[in-house]
């Protein structure tokens, strides 16, 4: 499919440099997109801008509810000001990758979480949980979430404490005004704790059996 189609400004990605000083995975968001050219927010390290040469080659990831999607692509300029931005080459197509199906349930475990933003995290803030599973979590808040922001969630389960990183993948206003169900799924989880989820899951899963609920 053409990165059209799913590249849109604002849109939270993946900016991946597989190889030199810099290899890593870095959070960002598209600027602009163009006409075989995509511009994005230059990746920080400890609140610095790394500085990408041109020429380095990396890949963009993204995702949505359904799927996962990938490019290659080419740094082709860097810009400093007004704010420090990748111009990049893409090819016309991107990967699709079928995202893994997982078992969501009801779940009301203790949940807090803070919001990634430029200077660093936001102050720690408490949601309700509503459902949970091993790909991803719904909860409700009293405050307005932009859609793709990167939260970093705190999970009290039985299982344990969960600290991971988290895209906001879908965000609803409630009948009351005030609040906000956001949709989220974990973002970069070691497969261990993912499978402390999926543990816990199971046992809400086999409780409810028990009581005629599923």
């Amino acid at each position: 499919m053409s990165y059209t189609e799913k590249l849109k400004p604002g849109l939270a990605v993946e900016l991946i440099i597989t190889e030199g000083e810099y290899a890593g995975k870095y959070r960002t968001r598209i600027d602009e997109v163009g006409d075989r050219l995509v511009s994005v927010g230059a990746p920080y390290r400890d609140r610095e801008v790394v500085p990408v040469r041109e020429g380095t080659d990396v890949e963009i990831a993204f995702a949505d509810e359904l799927s996962a999607y990938s490019f290659a692509a080419k740094v082709s300029q860097r810009i400093a000001l007004p704010v420090p931005i990748l111009v990049l080459a893409v090819p016309g197509e991107i990967r699709r990758v079928q995202r893994r199906s997982f078992v969501r349930l009801p779940a009301f475990y203790p949940l807090a979480y803070r919001v990634v933003i430029q200077e660093g995290l936001s102050e720690p803030r408490v949601g309700r949980m509503l459902n949970l599973s091993g790909g991803g979590i719904r909860f409700r808040v009293n405050e307005e979430i932009e859609e793709r922001a990167l939260l970093y969630l705190y999970l009290q389960l039985p299982t344990g404490e969960i600290q991971t990183p988290a895209y906001v993948s879908r965000v609803e206003k409630e009948e009351d005004g005030t609040s906000y169900t956001v949709s989220a799924e974990f973002d970069e989880i070691p497969e261990r704790e993912r499978d402390r989820i999926i543990r816990c899951v199971f046992e809400l899963q086999r409780t409810m059996r028990k009581k005629g609920l599923v």
